[in-house]
């Protein structure tokens, strides 16, 4: 295919998450190939420091001259064949989307979330699974303010997501990507047509070695902390493990950090340790003091970068088996699953781990010989392209 000028279009999110990160790995894997430039905005921009533009948010939400007259000035400069868009709600609006059918610009839109059917993009109300507005009534987000515990912004996104439905975007939008199964069929029963919507798994590809795995190293979670998550069942499984002076390292931060090191301390967790946000270069040492990772996610994940990134450093996954991790990890052959919820099934899990060294070591490598043969960079290219041709003209 013929080299493509692409503009990838995403909202950052107040906290960094795989989403962002996977910005980053477009970008990177598509240069050899495609010229891309990047258009980003953030949720931080939309909500502003000052009263006024607190007071203008809902009218930037729903419509941003702004951000429409900047894509119109970067399309007239850079000609682009397409857009990529990862996320554009609710920091860039859906202006983004009626500049492009305006522009009559191609679109490829990835789904990371379940936005278009949720308005927290997770399919849960305080904690609680839920999919009341699956199909489009957004009345039930307002009712129980199940976005930030707020009715006006639970509301307002309800609000945002009924236009975007409106204007016909699920058939306007040429091709969709879904990052598992699992999301695709979630996303079908939204109301996206089946045919537009393409699953393309994420890769992951690491520069160098796996570490050594050490017998009795660390129990390790690495991600956001914030409700969907789970860490507060991980906290109270740990409680249930005979650890054997081992520690649970807690990589991360965000909005339930205090709650969490709260509940650690009520529980008498002495061997937890929170470390908050640690970049790359930081996150090194930590891999190479832990021994299996754990994903107590209790939301439906859409894919699970992070299982990925323990196989590339040969370490076993512990998780619920929610979303598409089950999509991923094969129980007892690449990781150990736990029934949805249990606090009891997850530290059984984990306490096997513990007792069976040679298991995680054999799981672990399991891990990585699937992550090299089904979730590569080649791969990866191979599929996108595909969708590329169908939505480019020749």
């Amino acid at each position: 295919m013929r080299r493509l000028r692409i503009l990838q279009i995403f909202s950052r999110y107040i906290h960094f998450g795989g989403e962002e990160g996977f910005v980053d790995s477009f970008r990177n894997a598509s240069l050899p190939f495609h010229d891309v430039t990047d258009y980003q905005g953030s949720t931080e921009e939309l909500l502003g420091r000052s009263f006024s533009n607190k007071l203008m948010l809902p009218v930037r939400a729903f419509h941003s001259s702004r951000v429409a007259n900047e894509l119109r000035h970067l399309q007239k400069k850079g000609s682009f064949d397409l857009w990529v868009i990862q996320n554009a709600l609710p920091g860039l609006s859906p202006s983004v989307y009626q500049t492009a059918f305006d522009l009559k610009v191609p679109v490829v839109h990835y789904l990371h979330n379940y936005r278009m059917g949720c308005t927290n993009g997770f399919f849960l109300n305080h904690g609680q699974p839920c999919e009341r507005c699956l199909g489009g009534n957004f009345w039930p987000a307002f009712q129980t303010a199940c976005w930030r515990n707020s009715r006006i912004i639970s509301g307002f996104m309800g609000l945002i997501l009924r236009r975007v439905r409106s204007v016909g975007l699920f058939c306007k939008v040429p091709a969709w990507i879904s990052i598992s199964d699992f999301q695709k069929k979630k996303h079908v029963a939204m109301g996206i047509p089946a045919e537009r919507i393409h699953t393309i798994h994420h890769f992951y590809e690491s520069s160098s070695p796996p570490p050594p795995t050490p017998t009795s190293g660390d129990t390790l979670f690495l991600g956001r902390l914030s409700q969907e998550k789970g860490v507060d069942l991980l906290l109270r499984a740990w409680a249930m493990v005979k650890n054997k002076n081992r520690r649970l390292v807690v990589a991360g931060t965000g909005p339930e950090e205090s709650y969490l090191k709260k509940l650690a301390s009520d529980l008498n967790l002495a061997n937890v340790v929170f470390t908050g946000f640690l970049d790359k270069e930081q996150q090194v040492s930590l891999w190479s003091n832990s021994s299996a990772l754990v994903v107590p996610s209790i939301w439906d994940e859409p894919f699970g970068m992070v299982v990925l990134e323990a196989w590339a450093k040969e370490r076993p996954v512990v998780a619920y088996a929610k979303g598409a991790l089950p999509e991923l990890i094969q129980h007892g052959v690449n990781g150990l699953l736990a029934d949805p919820f249990s606090v009891e099934a997850l530290a059984n899990n984990i306490q096997e781990l513990i007792e069976k060294p040679d298991l995680g070591l054999r799981l672990g490598k399991a891990g990585n010989l699937r992550l090299k043969n089904e979730f590569n960079r080649t791969l990866w290219l191979s599929r996108i392209e595909s969708v590329y041709q169908k939505v480019v003209p020749v």
